[in-house]
């Protein structure tokens, strides 16, 4: 054996040992489990806590109906729930973070990093620290709370990284169902057009059977068209708003402003089980995406005709409503009243 195959052979031998060193760091504590940062049993988890260092926060919480309810107040959108759920069921350790990339990966989760504290029950059963994606951009950064080691975690066949589906803006949970009732389901409905009163009108479920009569904006009984009215009865289900504006995009500031001004209308709406929501539509600008900008005439209008801009209940948050989807919603009394 001459002595340049003895020095290669050194040098395989030497890096072989330094592999095994770093990549199964015999000294540390045993290897975790692929599925050490998973939840097997999404089915239990009842809550999921999340927030980071710079005071947001989230709480999604599971109700006795299988659906869930952020921070308390309103329903969450649930494939963004059962996004996440099958996220911490599938998540599995791809690899630790080599320590030369150690300090680094604690600065990110120390800074940027989100604290997600998954509960069934009252018991708190695993907390995550999910960081920003590795450099490979195929894992994400995250450490399990009192361990000191931090590993690249992913999803077998998913490429990409995980932080995405650890958001806590509350409004992106927010769900878009605005309301789904069934005609027999409504008890009371009322509309005011603040600009055209005369087209204002309620309905009043015992009015109505009794005597076939609505009332217009002076509480005048009107006798109704039948099938007008059912159309409207039927046009409350499956009503969701186009999405909704964070502050990115619509400062407090600015959601205030607008709010000030008049709207274009204002509804009310009673269901039978005694709920109640209030909603609000103001008039949205031509914008750079607004699709018709011209009238029949050729007049460049200034008001989009497809789109307004809404607050929905006692929420400080404006949503985008497509006129096309709640256009018998916002009917007027010259088409309910019986000719």
């Amino acid at each position: 054996m001459n002595k340049q195959t003895k020095i290669l052979i050194a040098v395989l031998m030497i890096t072989g040992i330094a592999y095994y060193l770093v990549s199964k760091k015999p000294w540390r504590t045993a290897e975790k489990a692929a599925n050490a940062f998973a939840v097997e049993d999404t089915a239990s988890i009842t809550k999921i806590f999340m927030a980071n260092k710079r005071g947001e926060k989230v709480l999604l919480e599971r109700l006795s109906n299988n659906e869930w309810q952020v921070n308390g107040k309103v329903l969450a959108e649930q494939p963004k729930i059962q996004l996440l759920l099958s996220t911490l069921k599938q998540m599995q350790i791809q690899m630790p973070i080599p320590p030369a990339m150690h300090n680094t990966a604690i600065g990110i989760l120390a800074t940027k990093g989100i604290k997600t504290e998954v509960y069934a029950g009252d018991k708190l059963i695993k907390t995550i620290y999910v960081g920003s994606e590795t450099p490979d951009k195929t894992g994400t950064f995250m450490l399990l709370e009192g361990d000191e080691e931090v590993y690249s975690v992913h999803i077998p066949g998913f490429v990409g990284y995980l932080t995405p589906r650890f958001f806590i803006t509350e409004i992106k949970w927010r769900s878009k169902l605005v309301f789904n009732y069934n005609p027999d389901e409504i008890d009371s409905y009322q509309i005011n057009y603040l600009k055209n009163p005369e087209e204002s009108f309620s309905f009043q479920k015992d009015l109505f059977l009794s005597n076939q009569s609505i009332l217009n904006g002076k509480n005048e009984s009107i006798l109704a068209d039948s099938q007008q009215v059912k159309v409207l009865l039927h046009s409350f289900q499956n009503k969701y708003v186009e999405g909704y504006y964070d502050d990115s995009t619509f400062t407090p500031r600015e959601r205030d402003s607008l709010f000030t001004l008049q709207p274009y209308c204002k509804i009310v709406l009673k269901s039978v089980q005694g709920k109640s929501h209030e909603l609000s539509f103001y008039e949205k600008p031509v914008g750079d995406r607004t699709k018709f900008r011209y009238d029949d005439q050729g007049n460049e209008l200034e008001i989009d005709p497809e789109k307004f801009y809404v607050k929905i209940d006692d929420i400080p948050q404006i949503a985008s409503i497509q006129e096309y989807a709640f256009r018998n919603v916002l009917s007027k009394l010259s088409k309910l009243k019986r000719k």
